[in-house]
Protein backbone atom coordinates (compact mmCIF):
# COMPACT_ATOMS: atom_id res chain seq x y z
CA UNK A 1 0.00 0.00 0.00
CA UNK A 2 1.77 3.65 -1.00
CA UNK A 3 1.77 6.25 1.39
CA UNK A 4 -1.09 7.68 0.24
CA UNK A 5 -3.55 5.00 0.73
CA UNK A 6 -2.73 5.36 4.38
CA UNK A 7 -2.77 9.44 4.44
CA UNK A 8 -5.52 10.90 2.36
CA UNK A 9 -8.55 11.84 4.48
CA UNK A 10 -10.69 13.14 1.16
CA UNK A 11 -10.48 14.49 -2.62
CA UNK A 12 -12.82 17.43 -3.39
CA UNK A 13 -13.40 18.58 -7.14
CA UNK A 14 -11.89 22.23 -6.59
CA UNK A 15 -14.44 23.91 -9.37
CA UNK A 16 -13.75 27.33 -8.22
CA UNK A 17 -9.82 27.28 -8.76
CA UNK A 18 -10.36 25.38 -11.80
CA UNK A 19 -12.90 28.63 -13.24
CA UNK A 20 -10.06 30.95 -12.37
CA UNK A 21 -7.16 29.09 -13.87
CA UNK A 22 -9.77 28.75 -16.70
CA UNK A 23 -9.99 32.41 -16.88
CA UNK A 24 -6.43 32.91 -16.69
CA UNK A 25 -5.48 30.79 -19.69
CA UNK A 26 -8.17 32.69 -21.94
CA UNK A 27 -6.16 35.98 -20.85
CA UNK A 28 -3.34 34.51 -22.01
CA UNK A 29 -4.24 36.02 -25.91
CA UNK A 30 -4.50 39.63 -24.43
CA UNK A 31 -2.11 42.38 -24.50
CA UNK A 32 0.77 41.67 -21.60
CA UNK A 33 2.78 44.24 -20.72
CA UNK A 34 5.97 45.45 -22.85
CA UNK A 35 9.31 44.69 -21.43
CA UNK A 36 12.91 45.72 -22.24
CA UNK A 37 13.66 42.17 -24.18
CA UNK A 38 10.41 43.10 -26.23
CA UNK A 39 12.45 46.57 -27.34
CA UNK A 40 15.69 44.96 -27.92
CA UNK A 41 14.51 42.98 -30.92
CA UNK A 42 10.73 43.96 -31.36
CA UNK A 43 10.05 42.80 -34.07
CA UNK A 44 11.15 39.04 -33.36
CA UNK A 45 9.00 39.85 -30.10
CA UNK A 46 5.96 40.21 -32.00
CA UNK A 47 5.91 36.77 -33.76
CA UNK A 48 7.04 35.51 -30.50
CA UNK A 49 3.30 36.50 -29.27
CA UNK A 50 1.80 36.62 -33.11
CA UNK A 51 2.80 33.13 -33.58
CA UNK A 52 3.36 30.98 -30.96
CA UNK A 53 3.21 27.80 -33.15
CA UNK A 54 6.94 28.33 -33.86
CA UNK A 55 9.15 27.26 -31.80
CA UNK A 56 12.69 26.71 -31.16
CA UNK A 57 14.26 22.89 -32.35
CA UNK A 58 14.92 21.47 -29.06
CA UNK A 59 18.42 21.72 -28.76
CA UNK A 60 17.99 25.71 -28.47
CA UNK A 61 15.00 25.71 -26.43
CA UNK A 62 17.36 23.86 -23.99
CA UNK A 63 20.28 26.38 -24.17
CA UNK A 64 17.98 29.32 -23.56
CA UNK A 65 16.48 27.57 -20.32
CA UNK A 66 20.00 26.56 -19.41
CA UNK A 67 20.73 30.58 -19.91
CA UNK A 68 17.18 31.70 -18.36
CA UNK A 69 17.83 29.38 -15.14
CA UNK A 70 21.65 30.10 -15.12
CA UNK A 71 21.00 33.93 -14.30
CA UNK A 72 19.64 33.04 -11.22
CA UNK A 73 21.85 30.57 -10.23
CA UNK A 74 24.91 32.91 -10.61
CA UNK A 75 22.91 36.01 -9.09
CA UNK A 76 22.60 34.34 -5.78
CA UNK A 77 26.11 32.95 -5.71
CA UNK A 78 27.89 36.49 -6.30
CA UNK A 79 25.18 38.63 -4.41
CA UNK A 80 22.31 38.35 -1.82
CA UNK A 81 18.12 37.30 -2.26
CA UNK A 82 17.42 41.42 -1.27
CA UNK A 83 19.76 42.30 -4.94
CA UNK A 84 19.00 39.47 -7.47
CA UNK A 85 16.53 39.58 -10.30
CA UNK A 86 14.98 43.09 -9.29
CA UNK A 87 11.78 43.96 -10.92
CA UNK A 88 11.99 47.40 -12.50
CA UNK A 89 8.71 49.25 -13.97
CA UNK A 90 9.65 52.64 -15.85
CA UNK A 91 7.24 54.69 -18.52
CA UNK A 92 5.29 51.75 -19.27
CA UNK A 93 8.04 49.28 -20.24
CA UNK A 94 8.85 46.69 -17.23
CA UNK A 95 12.38 44.75 -16.82
CA UNK A 96 14.28 42.25 -14.55
CA UNK A 97 17.78 43.15 -13.46
CA UNK A 98 20.28 40.49 -13.17
CA UNK A 99 21.78 42.23 -10.31
CA UNK A 100 20.96 45.66 -8.97
CA UNK A 101 23.03 46.62 -5.63
CA UNK A 102 24.83 49.60 -6.74
CA UNK A 103 24.54 49.42 -10.25
CA UNK A 104 22.34 47.39 -12.66
CA UNK A 105 24.16 44.32 -13.52
CA UNK A 106 23.32 42.13 -16.79
CA UNK A 107 24.60 38.26 -17.25
CA UNK A 108 24.34 36.93 -20.84
CA UNK A 109 25.37 33.80 -22.00
CA UNK A 110 26.57 32.71 -25.56
CA UNK A 111 28.23 29.71 -27.07
CA UNK A 112 31.09 31.92 -28.91
CA UNK A 113 33.22 35.05 -27.23
CA UNK A 114 34.52 37.66 -29.57
CA UNK A 115 38.25 39.17 -28.19
CA UNK A 116 37.99 42.46 -26.27
CA UNK A 117 35.08 44.70 -26.31
CA UNK A 118 33.43 43.09 -29.66
CA UNK A 119 32.07 40.50 -26.66
CA UNK A 120 29.68 43.12 -25.27
CA UNK A 121 27.67 42.74 -28.29
CA UNK A 122 25.19 45.97 -29.36
CA UNK A 123 21.98 43.88 -28.00
CA UNK A 124 23.57 43.36 -24.68
CA UNK A 125 24.93 47.06 -24.14
CA UNK A 126 21.09 47.99 -25.42
CA UNK A 127 19.40 46.02 -22.94
CA UNK A 128 22.28 47.07 -19.81
CA UNK A 129 21.19 51.11 -21.52
CA UNK A 130 17.62 50.66 -20.98
CA UNK A 131 18.36 49.28 -16.96
CA UNK A 132 20.36 52.00 -16.57
CA UNK A 133 17.73 54.74 -17.88
CA UNK A 134 14.72 52.75 -15.61
CA UNK A 135 16.95 53.35 -12.64
CA UNK A 136 18.77 56.71 -13.39
CA UNK A 137 22.22 54.77 -12.95
CA UNK A 138 24.80 56.15 -15.71
CA UNK A 139 26.80 53.31 -15.22
CA UNK A 140 26.23 49.34 -15.26
CA UNK A 141 28.00 45.93 -15.20
CA UNK A 142 27.78 43.49 -18.09
CA UNK A 143 29.58 40.03 -17.42
CA UNK A 144 29.22 37.81 -20.37
CA UNK A 145 29.81 33.75 -20.19
CA UNK A 146 30.60 31.90 -22.88
CA UNK A 147 29.30 28.27 -22.51
CA UNK A 148 31.71 24.93 -22.22
CA UNK A 149 30.31 23.23 -25.51
CA UNK A 150 31.95 20.21 -27.66
CA UNK A 151 34.95 19.87 -25.29
CA UNK A 152 35.91 23.60 -25.57
CA UNK A 153 36.34 25.72 -22.26
CA UNK A 154 34.08 28.11 -20.72
CA UNK A 155 35.14 31.98 -20.78
CA UNK A 156 33.69 34.36 -18.43
CA UNK A 157 34.73 38.38 -19.26
CA UNK A 158 33.35 41.51 -17.45
CA UNK A 159 32.75 45.33 -18.65
CA UNK A 160 31.95 48.52 -17.03
CA UNK A 161 29.40 50.31 -19.23
CA UNK A 162 28.86 54.19 -18.93
CA UNK A 163 25.66 55.63 -20.55
CA UNK A 164 26.75 59.60 -21.38
CA UNK A 165 22.91 60.40 -22.63
CA UNK A 166 20.40 58.83 -20.52
CA UNK A 167 17.54 61.06 -22.00
CA UNK A 168 18.24 59.92 -25.85
CA UNK A 169 17.97 55.98 -24.80
CA UNK A 170 14.82 57.32 -22.87
CA UNK A 171 13.31 58.61 -26.27
CA UNK A 172 14.07 55.76 -28.32
CA UNK A 173 12.64 53.18 -25.67
CA UNK A 174 9.71 55.26 -25.83
CA UNK A 175 9.13 55.03 -29.80
CA UNK A 176 9.98 51.76 -29.86
CA UNK A 177 7.61 51.07 -27.29
CA UNK A 178 4.87 53.02 -29.21
CA UNK A 179 5.64 51.02 -32.91
CA UNK A 180 5.77 47.92 -30.80
CA UNK A 181 2.01 48.40 -29.15
CA UNK A 182 0.39 49.78 -32.74
CA UNK A 183 1.92 46.47 -34.23
CA UNK A 184 0.22 44.48 -31.61
CA UNK A 185 -3.10 46.13 -31.98
CA UNK A 186 -2.80 45.96 -35.48
CA UNK A 187 -1.20 42.86 -35.91
CA UNK A 188 0.81 44.05 -38.48
CA UNK A 189 4.63 44.36 -37.98
CA UNK A 190 5.53 46.45 -41.03
CA UNK A 191 6.44 49.39 -39.31
CA UNK A 192 9.14 47.33 -36.86
CA UNK A 193 12.85 47.02 -37.66
CA UNK A 194 14.81 44.32 -38.53
CA UNK A 195 15.59 41.65 -35.86
CA UNK A 196 19.25 41.21 -35.48
CA UNK A 197 18.71 37.62 -35.72
CA UNK A 198 17.66 37.85 -39.54
CA UNK A 199 21.00 36.54 -41.29
CA UNK A 200 21.79 34.21 -38.34
CA UNK A 201 20.03 31.75 -37.21
CA UNK A 202 15.98 33.13 -36.53
CA UNK A 203 13.46 31.05 -35.84
CA UNK A 204 10.36 32.94 -37.43
CA UNK A 205 12.36 33.86 -41.00
CA UNK A 206 10.30 32.05 -43.52
CA UNK A 207 7.58 34.60 -41.89
CA UNK A 208 9.04 37.54 -40.88
CA UNK A 209 9.34 39.86 -43.45
CA UNK A 210 12.92 41.07 -42.15
CA UNK A 211 14.61 40.82 -45.28
CA UNK A 212 12.39 44.40 -46.67
CA UNK A 213 12.36 45.92 -42.72
CA UNK A 214 14.08 48.89 -41.84
CA UNK A 215 17.66 48.34 -40.58
CA UNK A 216 17.48 47.93 -36.52
CA UNK A 217 19.92 50.45 -35.68
CA UNK A 218 21.22 51.25 -32.13
CA UNK A 219 18.81 51.78 -29.34
CA UNK A 220 21.52 53.13 -27.56
CA UNK A 221 23.83 56.08 -29.30
CA UNK A 222 27.24 54.68 -29.94
CA UNK A 223 28.94 58.06 -29.74
CA UNK A 224 27.37 57.91 -26.24
CA UNK A 225 28.77 54.84 -24.56
CA UNK A 226 31.72 53.59 -22.56
CA UNK A 227 32.92 50.44 -22.29
CA UNK A 228 35.92 49.36 -20.65
CA UNK A 229 36.60 45.67 -20.10
CA UNK A 230 37.13 44.97 -16.48
CA UNK A 231 39.89 41.63 -15.82
CA UNK A 232 39.89 42.54 -11.70
CA UNK A 233 35.48 42.43 -11.74
CA UNK A 234 36.03 38.87 -13.22
CA UNK A 235 38.77 37.74 -10.62
CA UNK A 236 36.63 38.66 -8.10
CA UNK A 237 33.62 36.72 -9.47
CA UNK A 238 35.82 34.03 -9.61
CA UNK A 239 36.72 34.05 -6.22
CA UNK A 240 32.72 33.84 -5.57
CA UNK A 241 32.13 31.35 -7.77
CA UNK A 242 34.99 29.07 -6.60
CA UNK A 243 36.04 29.78 -2.98
CA UNK A 244 32.25 28.96 -1.80
CA UNK A 245 32.29 26.19 1.11
CA UNK A 246 31.19 23.03 -0.67
CA UNK A 247 27.30 21.63 -0.15
CA UNK A 248 27.17 18.30 1.49
CA UNK A 249 25.14 15.56 0.05
CA UNK A 250 21.59 17.49 -0.53
CA UNK A 251 18.58 15.92 -1.32
CA UNK A 252 15.26 16.75 -2.95
CA UNK A 253 11.62 16.42 -2.64
CA UNK A 254 11.09 14.07 -5.28
CA UNK A 255 13.82 11.62 -3.34
CA UNK A 256 11.33 10.87 -1.13
CA UNK A 257 8.59 10.05 -4.06
CA UNK A 258 11.25 7.77 -5.62
CA UNK A 259 13.67 6.63 -3.20
CA UNK A 260 14.84 3.76 -4.70
CA UNK A 261 15.76 5.61 -7.89
CA UNK A 262 17.30 8.46 -5.88
CA UNK A 263 19.64 5.91 -4.25
CA UNK A 264 20.30 3.58 -7.67
CA UNK A 265 21.51 7.50 -9.36
CA UNK A 266 23.78 8.32 -6.40
CA UNK A 267 24.98 5.16 -6.27
CA UNK A 268 25.93 5.04 -9.88
CA UNK A 269 27.61 8.90 -9.69
CA UNK A 270 29.77 8.10 -6.71
CA UNK A 271 31.25 4.93 -8.56
CA UNK A 272 31.76 6.77 -12.25
CA UNK A 273 33.05 10.11 -10.70
CA UNK A 274 34.89 10.83 -7.09
CA UNK A 275 34.72 13.48 -5.76
CA UNK A 276 37.11 16.83 -6.99
CA UNK A 277 39.50 18.80 -4.16
CA UNK A 278 39.36 21.44 -6.48
CA UNK A 279 36.66 23.26 -8.32
CA UNK A 280 37.96 25.87 -11.05
CA UNK A 281 35.63 28.98 -12.96
CA UNK A 282 34.59 26.40 -15.94
CA UNK A 283 33.43 24.02 -13.62
CA UNK A 284 31.99 26.18 -11.02
CA UNK A 285 30.22 28.17 -13.76
CA UNK A 286 28.99 24.37 -16.20
CA UNK A 287 27.29 23.15 -12.95
CA UNK A 288 25.18 26.16 -12.62
CA UNK A 289 24.09 26.26 -16.26
CA UNK A 290 22.81 22.60 -15.28
CA UNK A 291 20.99 23.73 -12.47
CA UNK A 292 19.93 26.64 -13.97
CA UNK A 293 18.35 24.58 -16.74
CA UNK A 294 16.25 22.85 -13.81
CA UNK A 295 15.46 25.88 -12.55
CA UNK A 296 14.06 27.40 -15.38
CA UNK A 297 12.35 24.31 -16.54
CA UNK A 298 10.76 24.21 -13.26
CA UNK A 299 9.44 27.92 -13.56
CA UNK A 300 8.20 27.27 -17.15
CA UNK A 301 5.55 25.38 -15.18
CA UNK A 302 5.12 27.12 -12.67
CA UNK A 303 3.98 30.76 -14.43
CA UNK A 304 3.16 29.20 -17.79
CA UNK A 305 0.26 29.61 -16.49
CA UNK A 306 -0.65 33.14 -14.83
CA UNK A 307 -2.27 33.16 -11.24
CA UNK A 308 -1.46 33.91 -7.68
CA UNK A 309 1.41 31.62 -7.37
CA UNK A 310 4.34 31.75 -4.89
CA UNK A 311 7.20 29.02 -3.73
CA UNK A 312 8.41 28.76 -0.36
CA UNK A 313 11.34 26.96 0.85
CA UNK A 314 11.40 23.63 2.97
CA UNK A 315 13.80 21.61 4.27
CA UNK A 316 15.04 18.22 6.69
CA UNK A 317 18.34 18.15 7.16
CA UNK A 318 19.95 17.34 4.02
CA UNK A 319 16.75 17.90 2.08
CA UNK A 320 15.80 21.16 0.56
CA UNK A 321 13.00 22.32 -1.55
CA UNK A 322 10.54 24.67 -2.42
CA UNK A 323 6.70 23.88 -2.57
CA UNK A 324 4.57 25.76 -4.66
CA UNK A 325 1.58 27.45 -3.52
CA UNK A 326 -1.67 28.22 -5.15
CA UNK A 327 -3.33 31.05 -3.09
CA UNK A 328 -1.47 29.78 0.07
CA UNK A 329 -2.20 26.49 -0.59
CA UNK A 330 0.32 23.71 -1.75
CA UNK A 331 -0.31 23.19 -5.33
CA UNK A 332 1.12 20.55 -7.75
CA UNK A 333 0.89 20.16 -11.88
CA UNK A 334 0.79 17.03 -13.28
CA UNK A 335 0.28 15.54 -17.06
CA UNK A 336 -1.69 12.59 -17.66
CA UNK A 337 -1.99 10.83 -21.17
CA UNK A 338 -4.82 8.93 -20.44
CA UNK A 339 -7.59 8.83 -22.49
CA UNK A 340 -10.59 9.77 -20.16
CA UNK A 341 -10.50 11.61 -16.60
CA UNK A 342 -10.06 9.08 -13.52
CA UNK A 343 -13.31 8.65 -11.18
CA UNK A 344 -12.37 10.58 -8.03
CA UNK A 345 -12.26 7.08 -5.90
CA UNK A 346 -9.39 5.98 -7.80
CA UNK A 347 -6.94 8.66 -8.38
CA UNK A 348 -4.86 7.77 -5.35
CA UNK A 349 -4.76 3.91 -6.75
CA UNK A 350 -3.66 5.37 -10.36
CA UNK A 351 -1.48 8.24 -9.64
CA UNK A 352 0.19 7.31 -5.89
CA UNK A 353 3.20 9.34 -6.93
CA UNK A 354 0.74 12.44 -7.09
CA UNK A 355 -0.47 12.33 -4.24
CA UNK A 356 3.02 10.92 -2.38
CA UNK A 357 4.42 14.07 -3.80
CA UNK A 358 1.97 16.63 -2.44
CA UNK A 359 1.25 14.85 1.06
CA UNK A 360 5.39 15.37 1.64
CA UNK A 361 4.83 19.03 0.65
CA UNK A 362 2.09 19.51 2.84
CA UNK A 363 3.49 18.04 6.13
CA UNK A 364 6.61 20.05 5.27
CA UNK A 365 4.83 22.92 4.32
CA UNK A 366 2.73 22.38 7.24
CA UNK A 367 -0.64 22.10 5.31
CA UNK A 368 -3.36 19.78 6.20
CA UNK A 369 -4.77 20.38 2.75
CA UNK A 370 -2.62 20.08 -0.70
CA UNK A 371 -3.98 20.79 -4.43
CA UNK A 372 -3.24 18.85 -7.63
CA UNK A 373 -3.87 19.75 -10.69
CA UNK A 374 -4.13 17.14 -13.20
CA UNK A 375 -4.00 17.92 -16.78
CA UNK A 376 -5.39 15.23 -19.11
CA UNK A 377 -3.76 15.56 -22.09
CA UNK A 378 -5.78 13.13 -24.67
CA UNK A 379 -9.37 14.29 -23.70
CA UNK A 380 -10.94 17.03 -25.92
CA UNK A 381 -13.09 18.16 -23.45
CA UNK A 382 -12.53 19.17 -19.28
CA UNK A 383 -8.62 18.84 -20.07
CA UNK A 384 -7.97 19.47 -16.64
CA UNK A 385 -9.07 18.84 -12.86
CA UNK A 386 -8.44 20.39 -9.92
CA UNK A 387 -8.38 18.62 -6.36
CA UNK A 388 -8.15 19.30 -3.15
CA UNK A 389 -6.64 16.69 -1.17
CA UNK A 390 -7.08 16.34 2.97
CA UNK A 391 -4.52 14.67 4.96
CA UNK A 392 -5.46 12.33 7.77
CA UNK A 393 -2.38 12.88 9.95
CA UNK A 394 0.55 15.65 9.27
CA UNK A 395 2.73 13.93 11.72
CA UNK A 396 2.25 10.11 10.23
CA UNK A 397 3.80 11.91 6.95
CA UNK A 398 6.42 13.97 8.73
CA UNK A 399 7.60 10.68 9.82
CA UNK A 400 7.65 8.14 6.94
CA UNK A 401 9.64 11.39 5.32
CA UNK A 402 12.40 11.49 7.94
CA UNK A 403 12.39 7.64 7.56
CA UNK A 404 13.02 7.51 4.12
CA UNK A 405 15.43 10.52 4.22
CA UNK A 406 17.89 8.75 7.12
CA UNK A 407 17.82 5.43 4.74
CA UNK A 408 18.81 7.27 1.64
CA UNK A 409 21.42 9.72 4.14
CA UNK A 410 23.12 6.24 5.20
CA UNK A 411 23.05 4.80 1.83
CA UNK A 412 20.86 2.07 2.61
CA UNK A 413 20.57 -0.26 -0.10
CA UNK A 414 18.01 0.06 -2.83
CA UNK A 415 16.20 -2.95 -1.55
CA UNK A 416 15.90 -1.41 2.03
CA UNK A 417 13.51 1.30 0.16
CA UNK A 418 9.48 1.78 -0.48
CA UNK A 419 9.63 0.26 -4.44
CA UNK A 420 8.51 3.13 -6.25
CA UNK A 421 4.83 2.46 -7.44
CA UNK A 422 2.59 1.86 -9.10
CA UNK A 423 2.82 -1.58 -10.09
CA UNK A 424 3.39 -0.55 -13.83
CA UNK A 425 5.96 1.95 -13.31
CA UNK A 426 9.48 -0.83 -13.10
CA UNK A 427 8.34 -1.62 -16.42
CA UNK A 428 9.69 1.58 -17.81
CA UNK A 429 12.24 2.46 -15.20
CA UNK A 430 15.60 2.08 -16.68
CA UNK A 431 17.37 0.86 -13.68
CA UNK A 432 15.92 -2.30 -14.20
CA UNK A 433 17.25 -5.29 -12.27
CA UNK A 434 18.90 -3.07 -10.03
CA UNK A 435 16.25 -1.17 -8.69
CA UNK A 436 14.33 -4.81 -7.26
CA UNK A 437 10.61 -2.76 -7.45
CA UNK A 438 9.36 -5.52 -10.20
CA UNK A 439 7.98 -9.10 -8.44
CA UNK A 440 10.33 -11.59 -9.30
Amino acid sequence: MSLAERVVLGIDANRTVKDELTEALKRQGRRRRISVTDLVNPRQAFFQRARPDIQPDPERKQAMLAGTGFHEVFGRAVSTEEFVEQFVEFQGIVGKIDIYEDVPVELKTTASLPQGIGAARPSYVDQLGMYCTMTGREQGRLFVYKRALYGRPGALKGFDVRFADLKAVEREMVRRRDLFREALASQDPSRLPRCEWFELRCDYRAVCGCATAEPLGRLVPAAAIQIAENPELVTAMTALLTDAPKPGPQFRLNDLVFPRRAAIERQAVAEAKPEEEDVDLDTALAGMERLGFGDALKDALWYGVPGAFARIPVSLRTLKGKVGTFRGVPTIFRSTRKTKLVDRSRLVEEFPYYFDRIAFECALSGHQTGRVVVYYEAVKDDKFMVYDVHFRSLEEIMAEADRRLALLEAGAAPEQLPPCEPAWMPNYCPHGPRCACRPA
